[in-house]
């Protein structure tokens, strides 16, 4: 070790500013007690499952010592992203019934890309492949935990205010994706191939649309299983599946520790493009909303990080 050089944290070190619990940080009944509320909540409303009483718990982390009290403040726009989009089973259906969108995205959709009178959607619907299956699926798998990788990899190399940006990002994308579902309710690809151009039925459950492919290769329920915990059907505007990884990629360019990962975020871009459409869940207009969005956001919340850094320094 260079003379004069501090020295590094051992593994053993840094694994006990995890475990151990703190003996010296003021405990606060705050965030405990939000997450119980919760998990009340829910219970009172209907419909609790394990994964609610999960993130309920997860308040517990500002009692236990200032590592997990730091996660749990960086990580808090993601926890409260999921809470909000399962509160929408409670209100999104009542909320848009009598308004929703199902021929219009389709005809505009058609008119401006369509391939012989087809949308792209009804072109893969006939032609596809079970390379192209595998391939999209597994894009579809990754849409958030690469967002969350990238995420987690900041924190813990001790970029906090990096992790933040990447959850301030995730919670305003969302946010501005969920009011879009109220103010335009759309119905996806899937639903119009199923169910036509008829009022839209407030009665149909999500789909994992032409994903069930993937399962059916694999021999799994990967897809059914995580449709049969989809809030929403008539939520195709934006494309949400899009806008994640291309705020991830816009990062890894903006944030020089990500170099190594911006090829790989920037390639995954295009594909899952590819994937939202070829397995009906999107038409090409909802990806483009969404990428839209994932720019308008990123763009806003990046050059904010940068004039506080400016005016620090």
């Amino acid at each position: 070790m260079t003379a004069g050089a501090p020295a590094r944290p051992s593994l053993l070190a840094i694994a006990g500013d995890w475990i151990l619990p703190s003996r010296t940080m003021r405990r606060r009944l705050l965030a405990p007690a939000v997450g119980l509320g919760y998990i009340a909540l829910i219970a009172l409303l209907g419909g609790l499952r394990s994964d609610h009483v999960f993130v309920g718990l997860l308040g517990l982390l500002d009692l236990y010592n200032e590592k997990t009290r730091l996660f749990l403040r960086e990580f808090l726009p993601f926890i409260a992203t999921g809470a909000i989009y399962d509160s929408l089973r409670y209100y999104l259906a009542d909320g848009t019934a009598g308004r929703i969108h199902v021929a219009g995205p389709y005809l505009l959709d058609r008119a401006w890309f369509g391939i012989g009178g087809r949308t792209l959607n009804e072109v893969f619907a006939v032609h596809h492949w079970p390379i192209a299956d595998l391939i999209a699926g597994f894009a579809y798998l990754l849409y958030v935990g690469e967002f969350l990788a990238l995420a987690m990899i900041e924190f813990f190399a001790g970029r906090v205010a990096h992790a933040a940006l990447f959850a301030r990002c995730f919670f305003a994308v969302n946010v501005l994706g969920f009011i879009t579902y109220f103010v335009y309710p759309a119905a996806p690809p899937w639903y119009v191939a199923a169910h036509g151009f008829g009022p839209a039925q407030m009665t149909a459950v999500p789909s994992e649309a032409a994903a069930h492919r993937f399962d059916a290769l694999l021999g799994t329920q990967v897809f059914q299983n995580a449709y049969g915990h989809s809030v929403e059907v008539f939520g195709a505007i934006p494309s949400l599946h899009v806008a994640y990884p291309l705020m991830a990629a816009i990062l890894a360019f903006s944030l020089r520790e990500l170099r190594w990962a911006r090829w790989p975020a920037a390639l995954y871009v295009p594909v899952i493009c590819f994937s939202a459409v070829y397995l009906q869940h999107h038409y090409i207009i909802d990806v483009l909303i969404g990428l839209a969005y994932a720019g308008i956001v990123v763009g806003a919340l990046l050059g904010h990080a940068r004039r506080r850094t400016a005016q620090a320094t």
